[in-house]
């Protein structure tokens, strides 16, 4: 069974430095990642699994999620493709993965960096998608057996959080990736829009950055605390009609039509 998690940041913080990790950056980091707080969450989703384990954490947090368009969902024995918009970095998949859950009687697999992957109670959802060097043959073997499998995949193709521009909050351009491996493997793709934001901190803090010309992310520092601001909202998911695999055609660039789904998403 399934144990608790909890998170260790000064255990993984010397693991990544392979050192003992200074007291003042412990505290910064506990400080940034609400240790404490993250930890108590935790303990009260329990020891449970897969999206059993992202429902208790929407429960916990009081997320409410409506969805629209439940009808647009395959069958379980129809392979898939969901790619989403990603306006939270964090209850927007979980909101995501509760929505289609219907649909992945097989399983759900989704793309992930590795710190999703500290949370060993849906590891096993995840493909880690930032290993490099001596990994990456072995990562690449494991995507495309995703891709083969008969599970359900997720996908949040822009590969960062939304951002705040002067006609609204949207992700930057989509990677084309997904549109490759639909066409690749025969699967369909169903877009689905979040219906979500940060808050202007966030955004301000993204937008200020930017302007200073300052490389580190350091809005992503606080997309933790930008999660604890999600308790008590609701969070609407829009899933929308199957986009069938042979339309991604010639007539445009894999690039281009990972633009086109985008636009199918945000008019939604």
């Amino acid at each position: 069974m399934t144990g608790v998690t909890q998170i260790d940041l000064k255990g993984e913080l010397t693991k990544r430095m392979k050192k003992k990790p200074s007291c003042l950056l412990v505290r910064l980091a506990r400080w940034f990642m609400i240790e404490d707080w993250v930890n108590a969450r935790l303990r009260q989703i329990g020891a449970v699994s897969n999206i059993d384990f992202m429902k208790k954490a929407l429960d916990a947090l009081h997320i409410e999620v409506k969805v629209k368009g439940v009808e647009n969902l395959p069958s379980a024995n129809q392979r898939t493709m969901f790619v989403c918009n990603h306006p939270l970095g964090g209850m927007d998949v979980l909101s995501a993965c509760k929505a289609v859950e219907p649909a992945c009687a097989k399983g759900l697999l989704i793309p992930a960096n590795d710190l999703l992957m500290q949370l060993g109670n849906i590891r096993e959802m995840l493909i880690p998608v930032n290993k490099v060097g001596g990994q990456s043959k072995d990562l690449l073997q494991k995507i495309n057996q995703a891709y083969a499998s008969d599970k359900q995949l997720m996908f949040f193709p822009s590969g960062k959080v939304s951002r705040k521009h002067k006609d609204g909050i949207y992700d930057d351009e989509w990677k084309k990736n997904f549109i490759v491996k639909s066409v690749e493997y025969e699967r369909n793709v169903i877009p689905i829009r979040i219906d979500a934001k940060n808050s202007a901190f966030f955004y301000g803090l993204a937008k200020w950055r930017t302007k200073l010309g300052i490389k580190l992310n350091l809005e992503m520092l606080f997309l933790v605390r930008e999660t604890r601001k999600q308790q008590n909202k609701t969070i609407t998911i829009t899933i929308g009609e199957p986009i069938l695999w042979q339309s991604f055609d010639a007539s445009k660039t894999a690039y281009q039509w990972a633009q086109e789904v985008r636009k199918k998403v945000y008019e939604l």
